[in-house]
């Protein structure tokens, strides 16, 4: 069996630093923005860890009478790993 291969290959994928998060004000502009030159394993991993994390916090939200402490730390734990995906999908994305 044949294995087949990207070509490029995955592991030349990395984050291209055009995904902004953290508007603020009335004309919502970016505080943050997503760093260029994170390879795709590793910005996929840390995406992950946050999105876990997130969750973690929206189920004590969702628990506890106190929740919206929690429910504002998923929210931009979610944006953080909402923005990292997106960067990478643009880098995936072949340019038409």
């Amino acid at each position: 069996m044949t294995k087949i291969v990207p070509d490029p290959p995955l592991s030349a994928f990395t984050t291209l630093g055009v995904v902004t998060f953290g508007d603020y004000g009335e004309n919502e502009k970016p505080l943050f923005r997503v760093n260029a030159g994170m390879p795709l394993g590793e910005a996929l991993e840390h995406a992950s860890t946050l999105l876990y994390y997130a969750k973690k916090l929206a189920m004590e939200a969702a628990m506890d009478v106190r929740g919206e402490q929690y429910a504002w730390a998923a929210h931009y734990l979610c944006e953080m790993g909402k923005a990292v995906v997106d960067d990478l999908t643009q880098a995936l994305t072949p340019s038409g």
